[in-house]
C-alpha cells in the first residue's frame, strides 16, 4: 500500500503537466478561431474596410445662425426721398458693403435728422452717426458708422448758418480841427473837418482844399476847388464832396 501511494504522489505532477497543456491546447484553438471567425467576417463583408477613418465629419447647418451676406448678395437700396431744410429733395441711399447694408429706417431717420437742421459744413454726430458734406455733385452728403455707409443722392442739405449780424455805430462822429490857413487878405481861417455820417475828411486834404479855396479871388461866392464845392456860409465858407464837409471858420 504504502508503494502504490508513493507511485501516485511521483506520478502527480506529470498528470498536472499534461492537464495544463491540454487546457493551453484548447484556449489556443479558441483563439484561433475566434480570430479566424473574425477574419472571416471582416473580408467576407462586401465593400466594408478594414481600417476606420478618423477625418471628422462635417456637422449640419445651424439654422439659428444663418449665413453671413457679401456683397456678392447684396446691393444697395434706395429708401426714398426726404426734404431737407434747404427746400430741396434727395434720396437716401443704404450702401452694400462688407459691413452689411444698413435699414432703411435707420437710414431715414438719420438723413432726415442731419438736413432738417442749421449746420455749418463741419462733420457732425447725428443719432449716432457722422454725417457731413463731400466734393461729389451727385451724392452730396454721406453718414457713416461701424463701417455702414448712408449717401443723400440729391440737393437736400442742412440750412447754413446765418451770417454774422454787423452793427454800424450811432454815435456821432467828432469834428476835427485841422489847424489854420491866411486867406487873400491876410486873415486867419481855421479848417474843419465835419464829423457827417458818411465819415470825416482827413486833415491833409482839408487844408489843401481850404487853402485853394481861401487864396483865390474871384467874384462869386460859389467855386469848385479839387472837385469840392466851396461857398461863403456866414463869416466863413464851407466846401462839400461826397457827404464829407470841410468848413473855414473866421477867427
Amino acid at each position: 500500500m504504502r508503494l502504490t501511494q508513493l507511485a501516485l504522489i511521483a506520478a502527480a505532477p506529470v498528470l498536472v503537466a499534461g492537464l495544463a497543456a491540454c487546457g493551453s491546447s484548447s484556449d489556443s484553438a479558441k483563439s484561433t478561431t475566434t480570430s479566424s471567425a473574425a477574419t472571416t467576417t471582416q473580408t467576407t463583408t462586401p465593400g466594408a474596410s478594414t481600417t476606420q477613418s478618423t477625418a471628422p465629419r462635417p456637422l449640419p447647418p445651424n439654422p439659428t445662425r444663418p449665413p453671413v451676406p457679401t456683397t456678392q448678395t447684396l446691393r444697395d437700396v434706395d429708401c426714398g426721398p426726404i426734404t431737407g431744410a434747404n427746400g430741396k429733395s434727395a434720396n437716401v441711399i443704404a450702401y452694400a458693403n462688407q459691413a452689411g447694408i444698413p435699414g432703411c429706417t435707420e437710414a431715414i431717420t438719420v438723413a432726415s435728422d442731419y438736413v432738417n437742421a442749421t449746420r455749418t459744413g463741419d462733420a457732425v454726430e447725428v443719432d449716432g452717426w457722422t454725417c457731413e458734406p463731400q466734393p461729389d455733385t451727385a451724392v452730396p452728403h454721406i453718414c457713416f458708422r461701424d463701417g455702414f455707409l448712408i449717401g443723400l443722392r440729391g440737393d437736400a442739405a442742412p440750412n447754413p448758418p446765418a451770417p454774422p449780424v454787423t452793427t454800424t455805430s450811432t454815435a456821432p462822429i467828432a469834428d476835427v480841427d485841422c489847424g489854420t490857413v491866411t486867406d487873400a487878405g491876410g486873415g486867419t481861417r481855421t479848417v474843419i473837418a465835419v464829423g457827417t455820417p458818411n465819415g470825416v475828411v482827413g486833415c491833409t486834404e482839408a487844408i489843401n482844399v481850404a487853402t485853394e479855396y481861401a487864396q483865390t479871388i474871384t467874384t462869386g461866392d460859389a467855386l469848385v476847388v479839387q472837385g469840392w464845392s466851396c461857398a461863403a456860409q456866414g463869416d466863413g465858407a464851407a466846401c462839400t464832396k461826397d457827404g464829407l464837409i470841410i468848413s473855414l471858420r473866421g477867427n
